[in-house]
């Protein structure tokens, strides 16, 4: 949009250069990217982004007042017309709603004579980069570049049957318009019509069989108000963008229309001193517009800006930007301008920022606010995570990944899984990601794969929500729940090698020793009726619970699997339930101080079956002398023939001390025999010797 700055100056006293005064609308009002000189005036190149919002700037009366309330100046009031208290000369219907209509205002003007414009009007077209035509269409666009409505004016005499009508045009129906093209329309386009035919598009162009010319004695002038959206389909659809459209499109003031009209007859009078204004106004008005009143403080304005300004000043720039201010001590109810309720200004907030932006945000001196602010306790969830990552990314090394919360029919196939069982997007990414995930598993294969190309080993994990399924009154529906997997993977692990099960088994009981769970914290063998995801291997499997409450799962990836997703490599997975775990009680933390005695090592080695689980053999020595067993340590675990088949020997090194004195020989020899005992009792044999 261009400005000019003698028109400003018509409206109101500058009192500086144009160049700091365009620096001065920047910093308050809006980006002016660059100026250039025509003749004595100085145009500014105005940035129509930042003017979006603003439609009351896109006319030179809108910025002056932004001007005037800037350099704490008078606003010079504009010139407008008295019409004539009468019936309306030209009948006017609107059945379109009246969204699409807010208001529609026609005057009859008669005595008119058509002409070039008088130099004045050409200089000040001329000036913001308009064509001059003649006299009546240059005073229209006059008026658009001054108040910013736009106006347009019939050849009364080329209107039939003495009516405007607003509606929708018929589909198929054609328009030749003023810039040469001929169209044709479709039904949902508004246009402006006589009693046959349309006659102008609404809020864009005027049609040919209307013009005004060197003949043209009577006008039908008009004024409208139209739905921004309908304008701006109408304008798209037919690739016309003209200055009228541009301004529909912000949003206007309905109650703008009849100060156009006002503002152009005043103007006319001055070409046309003979013109006669036949009847009063026509005003279909259904814009039920109510500006909004808002109720703020001025300390709460200071406190937003961090300011100290005083009331005055504070109504001062309220009341010359054209804001109505009504105060009583601290309070003040503000009643917005018809021109800033157009979506413009709403909220308190809004006054702040009209405050903040005259007065000059430079201005303000910029001091840190002192909020107190309490400390914000983190969740259970979040401080779990956050352990949980600490512990993988540090001391165990593992590398955090991030996939998407989708998965696809062909991965679940490939590890087992129906995709019945999953919920389907409506409107997916990719046909890939087509269903909302219930595990982390398999995208952490199919990523295994994929960086197996690249690294022999690797160690990763991902923590995030996966989407679990129900079935409720017979509807599908979906909870969150937050899970971790964990995987290990190294290509050395094959050919039915154990190494990758007890692998990521030794990082789980690292990561679990950290959680500080009140209860024991078990891996067992999952129970024969137990149904295992389609990944797992069912010979290295074990399920971790704790005091009875299952909270993951351990296992070595089926061969099957990795063959279907060709990874050549052996992979651990570790599997736990985040929402199950928040669900369990901590143990708290108690301090112990240095062991000041010193420790007594003691081995033992025992024959047992196969079947025997080490937890159960560590329970039961535990048992014997809790108060005196410092530490059990497996170290050795034995198969052979010479020990028959089924059996294995597992060896420990048990770890006895006293917090309060040094054992003696007497004692350490009760403490080992009572292990011993405790284990025959349970049936194993005690290798001695």
């Amino acid at each position: 949009m261009k400005l000019s700055n003698n028109w400003l100056a018509e409206y109101v006293d500058i009192p500086e250069a144009p160049r700091p005064l365009g620096l001065k609308l920047t910093m308050a009002t809006a980006e002016i990217e660059g100026h250039e000189s025509h003749g004595s005036d100085t145009v500014f190149d105005i940035d129509n982004k930042s003017l979006t919002h603003r439609p009351d700037l896109w006319g030179h009366y809108g910025f002056a007042r932004e001007v005037a309330a800037i350099y704490t100046l008078p606003l010079k009031p504009l010139a407008l017309a008295d019409l004539p208290a009468e019936p309306a000369g030209i009948a006017v219907e609107v059945p379109v709603s009246a969204d699409l209509c807010p208001r529609y205002n026609a005057l009859v003007i008669d005595n008119i004579q058509v002409g070039p414009s008088p130099a004045w009007l050409v200089e000040k077209l001329e000036a913001v980069g308009a064509r001059t035509i003649n006299n009546i269409v240059d005073l229209t666009n006059y008026v658009l570049y001054e108040v910013g409505q736009p106006m347009h004016a019939f050849d009364r005499s080329k209107l039939a049957g003495g009516k405007i009508v607003v509606r929708l045009a018929h589909d198929g129906e054609s328009l030749a318009t003023l810039d040469g093209g001929e169209h044709t329309l479709s039904a949902e386009m508004l246009v402006i019509a006589d009693g046959e035919k349309a006659v102008a598009l609404a809020g864009v162009m005027g049609g040919a069989n209307s013009e005004v010319d060197q003949n043209t004695t009577s006008l039908v002038l008009e004024s409208a108000n139209f739905h921004p959206t309908s304008v701006r389909r109408t304008a798209a659809k037919l690739a016309i963008r003209t200055e009228s459209s541009m301004r529909f499109e912000k949003g206007l003031d309905p109650a703008q229309t009849e100060t156009g009209i006002r503002r152009f007859v005043e103007l006319l009078k001055q070409i046309c001193p003979e013109l006669k204004i036949v009847g009063g106004l026509a005003d279909s008005d259904r814009s039920g517009k109510e500006t909004p009143l808002i109720s703020t403080r001025y300390s709460w304005i200071n406190a937003k800006l961090g300011t100290a300004l005083p009331e005055e000043q504070i109504t001062g720039i309220l009341t010359r930007l054209g804001f109505g201010v009504e105060a009583q001590g601290d309070d003040l109810l503000v009643k917005v301008p018809s021109w800033r309720a157009t979506g413009d200004i709403g909220i308190p907030e809004d006054l702040v920022e009209e405050v903040g932006r005259v007065f000059g945000y430079d201005n303000i001196e910029p001091v840190a606010r002192l909020t107190p602010v309490a400390p914000v306790r983190p969740s259970a969830l979040h401080s779990l995570i956050q352990t949980l990552r600490q512990t993988l990314s540090g001391a165990l090394r593992f590398t955090e990944v991030l996939n998407y919360a989708f998965v696809g029919e062909k991965l679940l196939q490939q590890v087992g899984l129906s995709p019945e069982n999953h919920l389907a997007l409506a409107n997916p990414l990719a046909s890939d990601q087509n269903l909302l995930r219930t595990s982390l598993v398999p995208n952490m294969l199919k990523i295994t794969a994929e960086n197996l190309r690249f690294k022999k080993s690797f160690a990763i994990y991902e923590l995030e929500r996966v989407f679990q399924t129900e079935f409720q009154t017979g509807t599908l529906f979906e909870h969150e729940n937050f899970a971790l997997c964990a995987l290990l993977a190294d290509v050395s692990w094959k050919n039915g090698s154990e190494q990758a099960f007890y692998a990521i088994k030794g990082q789980a009981e690292h990561l679990l020793a950290q959680l500080n769970l009140a209860g024991q914290v078990k891996i067992y063998p999952p129970a024969t009726e137990t149904r295992l995801d389609p990944w797992c291997h069912p010979g290295r499997t074990a399920e971790i619970s704790v005091e009875g409450t299952q909270i993951g799962r351990l296992t070595q990836v089926h061969p099957q699997v990795l063959e279907n997703l060709e990874i050549k490599a052996g992979v651990g997975l570790l599997e736990l339930d985040l929402t199950t775990l928040l669900t369990l009680p901590l143990a708290g933390y108690r301090f112990a101080g240095v062991q000041k005695y010193p420790t007594v090592p003691f081995d033992i080695s025992l024959i047992c079956v196969e079947q025997t689980l080490i937890a159960d053999v560590e329970s039961c020595i535990l048992a014997s002398a809790p108060e005196r067993i410092l530490a059990i340590k497996l170290f050795d675990v034995y198969r052979g023939e010479n020990l028959g088949s089924g059996q294995k020997s597992l060896a420990f090194t048990i770890t006895f001390a006293s917090p309060d004195q040094t054992l003696g020989p007497d004692e350490i020899e009760k403490l080992q025999q009572g292990v011993i005992a405790a284990l025959e009792a349970q049936n194993y044999t005690v290798r001695k010797g």
